[in-house]
C-alpha cells in the first residue's frame, strides 16, 4: 500500500478530523508509522483515546475496500504529501489532507481563477459568468468553481464551451451530484477537466460541508472573481478565505439597485478592483507582464549564440562573480567579459559593484 492509500486509511478512520490527523502525522511522522505503530505509544498522544485506537483498526479492515471502490468510480486519491498535490493548496490554512480526483489536475504552471457567486442570480450575472470565463478559458486560463447553481454552474459551461480547463470543487462525494440537475455538467467536467472532493466518494449533500469546500476553491486560485453576490451570500466565505490566504480578489460592476449586488458593492466599497473585461483580470493577476516577460526571454534565447546561452544560464536572480563564470566555463577571460558586456548592453544583465552580475529578464 503506498503512502497515498495510508493517508486516505488515516483521515477517514479519524472521522475526518482534520486536527487529530494533523496531531497524530506530527507525533508519528507519517501515515505509514501510525499503521504500524504500538497501541501503548499512540495512547501516550494528547487526544487519542481507545475509541481512536478502535476507529483505527476498523479503518485497516476497510481500506480494502476504499481502495476497491476508487477503482470502480475511476478515482484517485493524491495526499498532501503527493508531488502533485496542488502547490497553492499546501500553504494554507488547515489543507485538505488528501483529495479525491476524478480526471486531469492541470499542471502547476496553470493560472487558475475562480468564478463564483450567487446562486439565485440574475440574467446579467449569468450571462457575465458565462461571458468572463469562456474568455478566459480561452486565453489558457483554469477556470475553478463550486458547481452550484447560477454563477458556478455558468462558469464551469463557458470554459467548457470554449474547450478550456475547468475544475469542479465538490462539497460532498464523488457518487452524489448537486444541485441533481447539474449530473450531465459534472460528467462532462470528470471527462474534459477535473472533479476534486475532500469527502469519500459515498459522502452525502450536507450543507455543513460547503464552507469547507470554500476553502479549497480559494486555495487552489491565484485570483477570485465575485461576479454577483447578495449581502448574506455564502460567496462572502469564500472572499475571506481568499483575502486570508493572499489571493487577488476582483468583482465585476454591479446593479447599485439591485440586492443580487449588495455583497459585491460592500467589496467595491472595501477596495477590491473592477474588472470588466479579460484584459483587466489578467492585468489584476499579473498574467500580462508574465506573458511578456516569457517573450521576451523566448527571444533571447533565439537570438544568443551557444557561448551567450552558456555564460546567461550560469547568471540568475542571485548575484554571481566574473570569477565563478570564469571557473565553470573554458572560455578566455576577454571573451567572457566582451559577452558580459553585450548582455547588459541588450538589458538582459545587470552589471553590480564588485564584478558581479544578476539577471534582468
Amino acid at each position: 500500500m503506498n503512502e497515498n492509500y495510508y493517508m486516505m486509511w488515516l483521515f477517514r478512520s479519524m472521522g475526518m478530523n482534520l486536527r487529530k490527523t494533523y496531531i497524530l502525522l506530527e507525533h508519528c511522522g507519517s501515515a505509514m508509522e501510525i499503521w504500524n505503530a504500538d497501541e501503548k505509544m499512540l495512547l501516550q498522544i494528547s487526544g487519542i483515546t481507545h475509541q481512536t485506537i478502535s476507529d483505527l483498526n476498523e479503518g485497516k479492515e476497510l481500506v480494502t475496500d476504499w481502495i476497491r471502490e476508487l477503482n470502480a468510480l475511476g478515482l484517485r486519491y493524491i495526499s498532501i504529501n503527493d508531488s502533485c498535490y496542488p502547490r497553492m493548496l499546501k500553504e494554507i490554512p488547515d489543507p485538505p489532507v488528501g483529495l479525491y480526483i476524478k480526471g486531469e489536475l492541470p499542471n502547476e504552471d496553470s493560472v487558475m481563477v475562480s468564478v463564483i457567486g450567487a446562486r439565485r442570480c440574475t440574467d446579467y450575472g449569468r450571462n457575465m459568468a458565462f461571458k468572463l470565463s469562456k474568455d478566459l478559458a480561452k486565453d489558457g486560463i483554469v477556470i475553478v468553481s463550486g458547481m452550484a447553481r447560477g454563477i458556478d454552474s455558468m462558469g464551469h459551461r463557458g470554459a467548457l464551451e470554449a474547450n478550456g480547463k475547468t475544475i469542479a470543487v465538490l462539497g460532498f462525494g464523488h457518487k452524489n451530484c448537486y444541485p441533481p440537475e447539474n449530473k450531465s455538467l459534472m460528467e462532462e467536467i470528470g471527462a474534459n477537466g477535473c472533479l476534486i472532493s475532500e469527502y469519500p466518494p459515498d459522502t452525502e449533500v450536507t450543507k455543513y460541508n460547503f464552507p469547507q469546500r470554500n476553502r479549497i476553491i480559494a486555495g487552489v486560485s491565484q485570483g477570485l472573481i465575485v461576479v454577483e453576490a447578495g449581502k448574506k451570500s455564502g460567496t462572502l466565505i469564500t472572499v475571506d478565505f481568499a483575502l486570508d490566504d493572499g489571493r487577488t480578489v476582483m468583482t465585476l460592476p454591479a446593479n447599485i439597485t439591485s440586492k443580487a449586488s449588495e455583497g459585491t458593492n460592500e467589496l467595491i466599497k472595501q477596495g477590491c478592483p473592477i474588472v470588466t473585461c479579460t484584459e483587466d483580470i489578467l492585468f489584476e493577476l499579473g498574467v500580462e507582464k508574465m506573458k511578456k516577460q516569457q517573450k521576451k526571454e523566448e527571444k533571447l534565447a533565439f537570438d544568443l549564440s551557444d557561448e551567450e546561452k552558456k555564460i546567461y544560464a550560469l547568471i540568475s536572480s542571485e548575484p554571481v562573480t566574473l570569477d565563478y563564470i570564469t571557473k565553470m566555463l573554458k572560455i578566455p577571460v576577454q571573451d567572457i567579459q566582451y559577452i558580459l558586456t553585450m548582455l547588459e548592453l541588450g538589458a538582459a544583465i545587470q552589471k553590480l559593484p564588485g564584478e558581479k552580475y544578476i539577471r534582468c529578464l
